[in-house]
């Protein structure tokens, strides 16, 4: 009962924001000249479920509510992409396989997104599939511990033995691309500062999609691109659900706070109209400054991870190819 109560208060949420909005784009047209119909409603639907979850302040509904998603793939997907669960480093997740007698040129470790307190490798399903069958590779969705149950450095502990499971399974690091979204962008770029720390054999390179970098919600672009984005850091100070009592400007936790000297190169993607552009654009300076080589898209009428929200948006099809390039380069 309380879980149908929850979907309800969602639906209705989002259902009147769209059509608030879509009022709103008839008598004064659409807030981002470029946006279509269908992204501008994307974002105002994806807004109003991220504020309507938030009510409970810790996110326990919607952690509850994710716990049971379980999504098929659209069969496109379904018919060239295996999924199933897996375990690597002790670590639980999601394999993505694409179907038949196909080499793949490499193993990607995603991190998905959720700002360390949601998320889990079902919900990034669909996009994980996108971004295995466009690399040619087999993807492994880490389940990585989220707070408040589990705060920093947790997730970075699970990424860590994710990353050191597959190491022992016999996958060598130069055919080892990490990526992840948000946070798992964040995560991504903290994992390799622990792992150049470790000692540890270093991947291939790293794919960073809008990635969350400055826990401490300092960036000009958050103000500033908080009417094109669905996201509610404007709202709050710093993300203390995560971090506990650890210092914001640890650089495994805000990894813009790091020195990148020996990291391999990263590949970086980043909406010009996110609340978080310049945690890409800060992190990109940080990682170039120590002679790392690193290019930065930025997709200038995108919001937060669009390529995740807009499967078929002509921004997403580039974002895949230019992925897929990436990874061709580096693990050929």
């Amino acid at each position: 009962m309380e879980r149908m109560k929850l979907i309800f208060r969602l639906l209705s949420a989002v259902l009147i924001a769209v059509v608030v909005r879509a009022f709103r784009r008839i008598t004064r047209g659409p807030i981002v000249e470029t946006w279509s119909w269908s992204v501008e409603l994307t974002m105002v639907a994806a807004r109003a479920f991220v504020l309507a979850s938030a009510r409970d302040g810790d996110r326990t509904e919607r952690r509850a509510l994710e716990a049971g998603f379980n999504p098929k793939l659209p069969k496109a997907l379904r018919d060239v992409i295996s999924v199933r669960e897996g375990i690597v480093g002790g670590i639980d997740g999601e394999w993505h396989e694409r179907q038949g007698n196909l080499q793949n040129r490499a193993t990607i470790l995603y991190l998905h997104g959720g700002a360390y307190i949601s998320g889990n490798p079902a919900t990034h399903r669909r996009f994980a599939a996108q971004l295995t069958w466009a690399t040619h590779t087999r993807t492994f969705v880490a389940a990585y511990r989220i707070a408040p149950a589990d705060p920093f450095p947790a997730a970075v502990d699970d990424a860590v033995a994710a990353y050191q499971g597959l190491l022992d399974e016999g996958v060598k690091p130069e055919d080892i691309i990490v990526a992840g979204d948000s946070a798992g962008g964040g995560l991504t770029a903290s994992l390799l500062l622990r792992l150049r720390d470790e000692g540890k054999r270093l991947p291939a390179g790293s794919i960073l999609y809008s990635p969350y970098t400055d826990l401490e919600h300092r960036g000009d672009s958050i103000l500033r691109n908080s009417q094109t984005d669905y996201l509610l850091l404007g709202e709050i100070r710093a993300n203390t659900d995560y971090l506990g009592s650890a210092d914001p400007h640890n650089p495994y936790a805000s990894p813009m706070y790091g020195d990148f000297t020996g990291i391999p190169p990263m590949l970086i993607f980043a909406g010009g109209r996110e609340m978080i552009l310049d945690d890409s654009i800060r992190l990109t300076d940080a990682a170039r400054r120590t002679g790392v080589q690193v290019d930065l898209v930025i997709e200038d009428d995108m919001f937060h991870v669009w390529p995740a929200l807009l499967p078929h948006h002509p921004a997403t099809k580039r974002t895949l190819a230019k992925s897929a390039e990436f990874v061709v380069e580096l693990t050929n």
